[in-house]
């Protein structure tokens, strides 16, 4: 009885091969270089250069090629062209109609922050408020002073009345009209009954607050 691994003859009945200790039953042979593979095949197919290794090589290489033929003729009519894309009438007024609409509402914006801008045209100035002096910013239009919430400039004193007095800018000038206040309010020292037009460096006080006005 040969063995399947060394190739070297033994006694009949013999279980192992007693050159290299070798199952006589096995279904398997062992190559030069360790691999363990079908006793049918001639030779071991893992080792390089072998002509089993080179069929199966071939084989398989046949196939792929046979398998990737198939997958182009599926995928490839599925793909896009990039060129199809961009050439496309759909797209093209799309983009375009967007960008404009954009323009316009950036336009629209810029025209209503313009119109939103208030002058300033002048200061308040008083020391009696505060030793180190308060000073409040008069803008184009009315500027109403007094105690309540909803005047401009609020004085928290006992002498101003809730809507003491009313500051009104325009055409470059500056009138000053008492409210009916109860303490009244002066300019340089004298008493208004209604209206007076000041300029810049007047005295103006309004129950026991005094401010000088600063005109640009």
């Amino acid at each position: 009885m040969n063995c399947s691994s060394c190739g070297k003859t033994n006694s009949p009945g013999s279980k192992f091969c007693k050159h290299c200790g070798a199952s006589l039953n096995q279904k398997f042979k062992t190559c030069n270089n360790g691999h363990n593979y079908d006793s049918s095949l001639s030779d071991c197919p893992y080792c390089p250069g072998s002509e089993v290794a080179r069929e199966l090589k071939t084989s398989t290489s046949n196939k792929k090629t046979v398998i990737d033929r198939q997958e182009k003729i599926i995928t490839e009519p599925e793909i896009p062209s990039p060129q199809s894309n961009a050439k496309s009438p759909t797209t093209q007024p799309a983009s375009s109609e967007k960008t404009v609409i954009e323009n316009v509402a950036k336009k629209k914006k810029a025209v209503k922050d313009s119109s939103s801008l208030i002058k300033l045209v002048g200061w308040l100035v008083s020391y009696d408020i505060d030793p180190a002096g308060n000073d409040f910013k008069l803008y184009e239009g009315r500027t109403k002073i007094g105690r309540s919430n909803y005047c401009k400039i609020i004085l928290n004193d006992s002498t101003i009345s809730e809507e003491h007095a009313l500051l009104f800018y325009k055409d470059k000038k500056f009138i000053l009209q008492d409210e009916l206040s109860a303490n009244g309010t002066f300019v340089n020292g004298k008493r208004i009954e209604e209206r007076a037009l000041l300029k810049d460096g007047d005295e103006i006080k309004l129950g026991s607050v005094t401010f000088i006005i600063k005109i640009i």
